[in-house]
This record gives C-alpha cells, structure tokens and sequence, in this order.
C-alpha cells in the first residue's frame, strides 16, 4: 500500500480531472456526436432519417448492453484497464464511421462503437466517483459528469463545422485518433480506481492505519437490488425520461438545420451543452440540501417545457429558448440517475446494479432517436416533439410510483462512514482507557433512565474506546444504578 497523493492535495480531486476529460472526449466525439453523424449519414450516403435515427439507437442500444457487462469487469478488473480496452474500441467504430455505405455495415460499425463508448464513459465514470466521494457525492459527480456537457460545446461543433465542410469520410479517421489522444492519457496519469489501495479515505478523511483492513463495503447485494420495486419503477422512469429527451437532443440539429440554417443549429447544440454544464454544477450542489427525488420530479418538468418549445419553434430566438430549459434538465437528469441508485443501494455492488440500471435505461434511449425519425418522415417533426413531451411527462407517474428505496437497505450512511473512518485513524502510543472500569460497572436488573453525556469523538479508537488522560479519569465519578 502506498501514498502517492500530492502534499495539500486530495488525490480524489485529480481522479475528477481525469474523468472530466474522459466524459468530454466521449460525449464530444460520440454522444452529441450522434446528431452529426445521423445528418452526415442522410446527406453523404442517402440514408432516410429514420434509417439513419436506428443507427443512432443501435449506438445507445449497444452501449447499454455492454454498460451491463462493463459493470462486471469493473468489479474485477482495474478501471484503467477496462477504460484503454473501451478506448481503442471505441476509436475503431470510430474510424469505420467512415467506410459505412450501406444499413448492415451502419448496424455493424454502431455495435463497435456503442460496446467503447459503454467502457469509457458514464458506467466506469459513476462507479469510480462513487468508491471516492461519499459526502460530497453530488458535487463530484456533478464536476466529473460536467465534461458530457463541455463536450458538447467545445467538440461536437467542430466536428459538425469540419464535417459539413468536407465528409465523415476524410474526418472519420483523424477523429479516431483525436479519441485516443484526449482518453488514454487522462486514464494513466490522473484517473485510479479506488482510494483504499492508496492509503487514502472517500472525501478525503483521515487516512488508514498502515497495515490496518480497509473497512467492510456496505450495501444491496445485487440481486436484492435489482429485484426490488424501487429499482424497477426508477428503472421504466429512465426509460422514459431518456427516450424524451435523446429524442430530442439527436435530431435537434437536424430539425433546426432544417427549419433555419446550420449556424443556429451549430449554436443551439452550444447552448444545449453550456447550459448542462452551468446547470449540472448547480444540481450538485442543491443535492447537498434537497431531496435528490425531488428534484428530479422538478427536472423532468423542466425539460418536458424544453421540448415543447422547440416542438414549434420556427426562429433563432424560440428554438435557443427551448435549448436553454431542455439543457437545464438534461445534464442533471442523467447525472441523478446514478445518484438515486448509489443512495438506495450503497457501493458494495454498485457497478453491476448501474450497469443494469443503464441497460434498462438504453432502451429508451436507443428507442426516442429511431422514434423521432419515423414520426418526421410519416408526419413533422412537430408531431415527434409534441409525442416526446407527452413521454418526458409521463415518466413523472412512475417516479411517484417508485416512491422510498427499500427499507432494509445497508447502503453506507455519513455516520457509518465516520464511524469506520474512526475506527481506522492512526492510534498514539498510550494505552486506550474506557471511561469505567468494565469491572466496576454494575449491572441493573431492569433498564434504568439514565442521563447520558454526550462526548466530544475527537480520535476514536478500535473496539469502541477512547483515549483520555490518566488526570481526566480520576476525576470523573462512578455512576451507580438510580
């Protein structure tokens, strides 16, 4: 067991700045991305919408399915490996993005691309936020989650500005390379997959005791979780609530393309993302203090607004309104969704109870873009918004539905932390005292009422005991039975 956490620095910290590039590259390069790449596949290989919309969902199909079994490895296998696997994965759909001329070769290269993008981004994210934050839970994966959102302001509109000017199939390539270039140093140098290996504590609490075991993990077994009717309610209301909104953000840029020009519909993807970042810091922060369920019944109004908006809007000033309400929402409600788990069930089989929350999930996310793009071509996409806005509110009947987590659970709290981190902090060298002598404490027949001195924690020890000075102990009077 080694240190190597810099002086005055949480290594947690830098974790975050890790994981905040590995979010940004993979949602600039595949997430927002998805938009540009469902526009270039109709406009450079005649694909129709709705084809092109599939291909989309089969992307976020896939990822789902293989988030699922990226949840095991993580369980096993260190974090970092799992993430350079999903990486070089993830380039190669990229690169083949390119080549695609036909609906089997779309299908094929967007199964590649999903199962890198799974192994890289939310599901391996979450779950190393989650083993070094407790307290601050919101916040960190707020910070770390806030890169999906800079990717979208910072790279999806390059990529649709270099693609529109020349083809997916120059750029396809280069990009691949550009992914292997923003993850796998972030992965190497800043991203480790737990605190316990290091010496260190969850929020930077005081560290082990060198030597000492690292506390028991606590919480849900997976299949207790799982079968759950919270984790089943919450699950249907992700469904829905991402099929509303993935709908929405895939063909936003294509809609308003279509409806004004491509400049407002590069600013309107600007303005989804910066809005999800400014917005994602916030929800952290107010979920310190407010009911992460509460909240996300609030968000899934504040979005269901946002798509009615850009339902039926037809100027510059309507459809960036309607980005910046559906922007609000959008980056929270993904962030909450592994934050509502993590709080029911505890870390203790984390990985796997997300990674199936996410494949669950998948279904509405692979399901809303192919959904879009059939209601435009048999209809407009006014009528495919205004279905979508009818879905985001729907959601809102099973998160009420869902109701408490379950009331067994053994998910680690603050104090159960506190007690642990406690147990576990570097002793003196004097000898521990209990306040009483066990052997001068008489034993009542029947439960007494007594008065009891609350006492400073200050350095707990093991087994319960407390250091306290040899003056101190002489002073202090044997209680006797009332």
């Amino acid at each position: 067991m080694h240190d190597d956490n810099p002086p005055g620095i949480f290594r947690g910290w830098l974790v975050l700045a890790g994981l905040f590039i590995t979010m940004a590259v993979t949602s600039g390069l595949g997430f927002y991305a998805q938009g540009v790449v469902l526009d270039a596949l109709v406009v450079e290989q005649g694909f129709s919408v709705s084809v092109a919309g599939a291909g989309t969902g089969i992307f976020f199909a896939t990822s789902g399915i293989a988030g699922y079994f990226a949840g095991g490895l993580l369980s096993k296998f260190d974090a970092r490996l799992v993430m350079t696997i999903g990486s070089l994965i993830g380039a190669t759909g990229l690169a083949l993005l390119g080549q695609v001329r036909n609906e089997t070769q779309m299908v094929i290269v967007m199964i590649i691309f999903g199962i890198g993008f799974a192994l890289t981004s939310l599901v391996p994210g979450s779950t190393i936020v989650t083993r070094w934050f407790v307290r601050k839970r919101s916040v960190a994966l707020s910070i770390a989650s806030s890169g999906l959102s800079l990717g979208g302001i910072a790279i999806t509109p390059v990529i649709a500005t270099i693609i529109d000017a020349d083809s997916l199939v120059y750029w396809a390539p280069r990009l691949a390379v550009a992914f292997l270039v923003g993850m796998l140093p972030a992965v190497w140098f800043l991203i480790h997959p737990a605190p316990e290996p290091l010496g260190l504590r969850p929020d930077g609490d005081p560290p082990l005791t060198p030597g000492a075991p690292p506390p028991a993990t606590q919480g849900i077994d997976f299949k207790q979780a799982v079968r759950s009717r919270y984790f089943v309610l919450i699950s249907v209301t992700f469904i829905i609530v991402m099929a509303a909104q993935v709908g929405a953000i895939q063909h936003t840029f294509k809609m308003t393309k279509d409806r004004i020009d491509i400049e407002t519909a590069r600013t309107t993807l600007m303005v989804l993302s910066g809005t999800s970042v400014v917005a994602r810091i916030v929800g952290g922060l107010v979920a310190l203090k407010v009911s992460v369920t509460r909240l996300t019944a609030f968000l899934m109004g504040v979005q269901s607004l946002g798509i009615a908006i850009l339902a039926v809007s037809d100027t510059t000033f309507m459809v960036l309104l309607g980005a910046v309400i559906l922007g609000t929402s959008m980056g929270n409600l993904l962030m909450f969704h592994p934050l509502l788990l993590a709080d029911a069930f505890g870390i203790k089989d984390y990985a796997r109870i997300y990674g199936m929350g996410s494949l669950l999930m998948i279904i509405g996310v692979g399901t809303g873009p192919f959904l879009v793009g059939f209601l435009r071509d048999v209809s407009s996409y006014r009528t495919a918004f205004g279905v979508l806005t009818l879905l985001a509110l729907a959601g809102l009947v099973f998160l009420a539905a869902a109701g408490k987590p379950p009331s067994d659970q053994t998910a680690t709290t603050k104090v159960d932390l506190d007690i642990e981190i406690r147990k576990n902090v570097e002793p003196s060298n004097k000898a521990s005292r209990t306040l009483t002598p066990p052997h001068r404490i008489e034993q009542p027949s029947t439960p007494p009422n007594r008065r009891v001195a609350v006492i400073d924690r200050g350095s707990a020890m093991s087994d319960d005991t407390f250091e306290v000075p040899e003056s101190v102990v002489k002073k202090i009077p044997l209680k006797s039975p009332e």
